[in-house]
């Protein structure tokens, strides 16, 4: 199975010079954990940060600033990984234990953003490659014994 078939498109973005507490807003207003920072426009947005609601309160802590006087860039993680649209889901989850990230945007060939994927849209992809994998064995097993009596 591929990212391609898990992943979400059209993940939420911020600027890096966007207001945070604008970026904040967003996060709230669309029920999600992360904004993926880019730049660019239309098609053509690369991923150049990812912004969550722990890099809010981290960046205000770290900069002693208020959300109303800091940026999206200034909190941000910077150089987020990205997972390739045609990733294999093995591939996707490693790098993202690699980088102990549980989200990354995904990307085109040319590292344009197409969406976000998560390890919760990984995991019950491998549960069911696992569960196929047990019922093929369990079938095997069966017909082995079969033969034999």
């Amino acid at each position: 199975m591929r990212v391609q078939d898990l992943y979400s498109p059209g993940a939420q973005v911020a600027c890096p010079d966007q207001p945070l507490a604008e970026a904040a807003r967003t996060l709230i207003a669309s029920h999600v954990g992360s904004l993926v920072a880019v730049e660019g426009e239309g098609a053509d947005r690369r991923p150049v940060g990812i912004l969550t609601d722990r890099d809010i309160v981290r960046g205000q802590l770290r900069l002693s600033a208020d959300l109303f006087c800091l940026t999206v860039g200034e909190v941000m993680t910077r150089d987020p990984l990205t997972i390739a649209i045609d990733a294999g889901v093995t591939e996707a989850i490693e790098a993202m234990h690699s980088r102990g990230v549980r989200r990354a945007p995904v990307v085109d060939g040319a590292g344009n953003l197409l969406g976000i994927v998560t390890l919760d849209d990984l995991l019950p992809a491998v549960a069911r490659e696992l569960g196929e994998l047990a019922t093929l064995i369990g079938t095997q097993a069966r017909r082995e014994r079969s033969l034999v009596a």
